[in-house]
């Protein structure tokens, strides 16, 4: 097993989950075992319906964990990567707060994490900008500054970007991979 981690950011609604789910279902289909981790700050943290991204990554053949602040499905006891504290505020609620992750027990619980999922040859994270993994950021039809401080590649629709990292188009797929390959971290 390869056992690779790479996270990919962006807004809601940038295509993270399409451009993952593509990702997820070329590695499948080359034969490989993808798992795919959710980030929740909504605290929501359960598999979600049809059309919703937990679906989606399972009905691919990933396996999923949706993690946040209180509780991680996948039954685990705790949430992972902090931010209980935020739950319930009004900055929280209208998305206009900035949430940084509680990196002080990082190591551990993303140890935890990768442990529940067993044997996997790629681990994708969608969201947890903060943490320390090689990271493409989707941007579509706008750029949002906010990301590229924790952007290593980007992924977009717009042909006039400039920011320093390898740069994507939303449906290169095979040149993502091979970018995984080079830089994702073995865990």
């Amino acid at each position: 097993m390869k056992r690779l981690a790479v996270a990919f950011s962006g807004a809601s609604g940038s295509g993270k989950t399409t451009l993952i789910s593509k990702v997820a279902k070329e590695l499948i289909g080359r034969g490989f075992k993808v798992a795919i981790t959710k980030h929740d700050p909504g605290d929501k943290a359960k598999f979600d319906y049809e059309g919703k991204d937990s679906y989606i990554y399972s009905s691919i053949g990933a396996d999923v964990a949706v993690v946040s602040p209180n509780r991680t499905t996948l039954f685990l006891r705790n949430g992972l990567f902090g931010g209980n504290e935020r739950i319930g505020l009004d900055s929280h609620k209208t998305k206009s707060e900035k949430f940084e992750p509680n990196l002080e027990n990082f190591e551990s619980e993303m140890a935890s994490l990768i442990n529940h999922f067993g044997e996997f040859d790629y681990l994708i994270i969608e969201g947890l900008k903060s943490i320390r993994l090689p990271r493409i950021t989707v941007f579509r039809d706008e750029i949002i500054e906010d990301f590229i401080p924790f952007s290593n590649a980007f992924a977009t629709n717009i042909a006039e970007f400039s920011a320093d990292g390898d740069k994507f188009g939303l449906d290169d797929i095979d040149k993502i991979i091979n970018w995984i390959d080079k830089n994702a971290k073995k865990v």
